[in-house]
């Protein structure tokens, strides 16, 4: 897993190039640059030669790198031009996991080449140093230039020197509150000490990401699901944690031995593992963030885990000596009453949406995070409508989708009944004045049936009214079919104020006036938006841009080994059969056109497979 951090040390490499080279060497280089795939500037190279400053280059790299298209036309060539040496993995998303601003932001350090560019190096070369080298008159003053603010900043920090800088951003505000007030380099100081005391040992990129995953919902944390491993692998004595588990990000085990099957495809995303070295010395916590381990154990699998605490220390009672297991109580609470790991502890049930049994942290329970607008997308039959329950659920209640088990279909419709949660499918005649407000024709009864109109308001706007009365609960809005519908036609100016930074009570929250009522109107904070699209219809490349841009995206594939698809339908496998179909397709065609598990959930008759495929499967294929 290590390859997600490898942007660390090249951003820092280029930091170090650009600080050596200077003025003429950034211009120079800059110009080489492929930014814009139509040859156009990007703001950039507007404003003169003396306003390309390493700030502005830095940040426009980032705004950049949000995909993979745009990363391979521009990386090569800033590989070429500053001389680097190799490129990190340009295809991988996961490896550009750092700030990135969205395409309509202001870059620039600057306003229209009014700014201070020199002040600019100063602090630029200060940061390539590290945090002891800055200068706070600098900070301040380049947090005095008219549209940098402290996050903007200190994200351009941290994507300079990623081992010195943590970005001060909304991310972070779930671990630790941001600072209030007047922003200066002593007030960010001490705020970055208190985030780097909660991941004792962590460098700040390895703490941004995991920032990243659980603020966008991608990670959960099962404190209840703890599992063990030594760091002595090969039971030779040899303590592996600080040349390799530590700072490769992953745990393993030396191997079955002697007729003992250790339980390394156990572990889940979002799993608890406890690192050892002996029974008394503690090593490190992680969260499991993907296992490499199948069925059958390799010797080249690992179980990738993000770091959450890297502190050796001697542990608060002995843990008994066994292979990668699940973690026994003896084994949780001598590392939940060790002094350095027990805020840890804390921390991750707090993540989780409660606080362990073992010592009370006094602190508020922080209930899960999940992104504000989300689309489930894959083939059909994927089962992506009937999940939306399940996370719907999930948001409302503050907790995380791999912990829930099962839905309650009838708290779900409660919350339907009470306008907790409401649904809506686009089509092609959707239009604004369904989903936002319009005028309506109504039949007066008492005017002779003669037809009159009133402004009614749209789904959209009834919840959000809902919402933003009801501001310490949340509200979903679902959109079945999102993908099919005009999405310019149907959400107007109001794509705008979707974005989580737009929503009400955000630091750049934005309100319009509506056409037909002249109302003020704003979107508030605890409205979620969940959407499904099916991919055989339209692939995501095809979606409005300004859609794709303010959703995060939830891939739903086929799951063959489903446990509801019978393995013996008078002797069809259908779940063999599933996975050879559907192998087939994705090379025939794509994989965005397979055949979903959920036609042959429940099938346990040859009539039965025979009428799905008749009904369902054939006509799904002809088409």
């Amino acid at each position: 897993m290590r390859e997600i951090y490898q942007w660390t040390d090249w951003f820092k490499g280029l930091a170090g190039k650009i600080a050596d080279g200077g003025e003429t060497y950034l211009v120079e280089r800059a110009k080489q640059i492929a930014w814009n795939d139509d040859g156009t500037k990007p703001p950039l190279l507007r404003y003169g030669d003396e306003n390309i400053d390493p700030f502005s280059f830095v940040y426009s790299l980032a705004q950049r790198s949000q995909g993979a298209g745009s990363r391979n036309r521009i990386y090569p060539g800033i590989k070429e031009a500053f001389n680097m040496e190799g490129l990190p993995p340009v295809e991988l998303d996961d490896a550009f996991v750092f700030p990135t601003p969205p395409y309509n932001a202001l870059v620039l350090f600057h306003n229209k080449g009014q700014g201070n560019p020199q002040l600019l190096w100063n602090l630029f070369r200060d940061a390539v140093q590290g945090l002891d080298s800055v200068d706070a008159r600098d900070f301040g003053g380049a947090l005095d230039i008219g549209n940098v603010g402290k996050v903007k900043l200190t994200q351009t920090l941290f994507l300079v020197n990623s081992s010195q800088f943590i970005p001060c951003d909304g991310k972070m505000a779930l671990f630790v509150e941001l600072p209030t007030g007047e922003f200066n380099w002593a007030k960010y100081r001490e705020w970055l000490q208190k985030v780097r005391n909660l991941f004792p040992g962590c460098e700040p990129y390895e703490i941004n990401l995991f920032a990243y995953l659980r603020s966008s919902g991608h990670l959960p944390v099962h404190v209840g699901r703890c599992f063990q491993v030594s760091s002595n692998v090969y039971a030779d004595n040899t303590d592996y944690w600080h040349d390799d588990f530590g700072p490769n990000n992953w745990v393993y085990t030396g191997g079955p031995g002697s007729g003992v099957q250790y339980p390394v495809h156990k572990p889940q995303q979002g799993d608890i593992v406890l690192v050892r070295f002996g029974r008394e010395q503690g090593r490190g916590i992680g969260v499991v963030y993907r296992n490499d381990y199948g069925k059958e154990w390799s010797e080249d699998a690992r179980l990738h885990v993000l770091w959450v605490n890297k502190q050796s220390t001697k542990l608060a009672g002995k843990t008994p000596i066994q292979g990668f297991s699940f973690a026994g109580a003896d084994t949780k609470n001598a590392f939940q009453k060790t002094e350095v790991y027990a805020p840890t502890f804390r921390l991750l049930g707090r993540l989780k949406g409660r606080v362990p049994d073992v010592a009370s942290s006094g602190e508020p329970p922080v209930v899960a995070q999940h992104p504000r607008n989300q689309i489930l997308y894959g083939p059909p039959g994927t089962g992506k409508t009937y999940h939306t329950v399940a996370r719907a659920l999930v948001i409302i209640d503050g907790e995380n989708v791999r912990e829930r088990e099962g839905d309650d279909v009838e708290r779900f419709r409660q919350f339907k009944r009470s306008d907790r949660v409401a649904m809506v499918t686009f089509h092609q005649n959707f239009a604004y004045e369904d989903f936002i407000e319009g005028i309506r024709p109504v039949l007066d009864e008492e005017a002779d049936g003669q037809i009159g109109y009133e402004l009614r308001d749209g789904i959209f706007k009834q919840i959000a009214k809902a919402a933003k009365a009801n501001e310490e609960k949340r509200f979903v809005l679902i959109i079945d079919e999102i993908n099919r519908g005009n999405i310019a036609k149907i959400f107007g100016e109001l794509i705008t104020l979707i974005e989580p930074s737009r929503r009400l009570g955000r630091d750049d929250e934005t309100e319009v006036t509506l056409p037909y009522s002249n109302e003020s109107f704003g979107v508030p904070d605890n409205l979620y938006i969940i959407g499904t699209m099916n991919t055989a219809d339209r692939s995501i490349q095809l979606l409005d841009t300004a859609l794709r841009r303010r959703f995060d995206f939830v891939e739903m594939m086929p799951e063959p080994e489903h446990e509801r698809i019978s393995e013996d339908v008078d002797g069809v496998n259908c779940r063999e059969m599933l996975k050879a179909m559907n192998e087939r397709i994705a090379a025939l065609l794509d994989r965005e056109r397979q055949i979903g598990h959920t036609y042959l959930m429940g099938v346990d008759t040859i009539e039965g497979l025979s009428g799905v495929f008749r009904n369902k499967i054939f006509p799904l294929l002809q088409e």
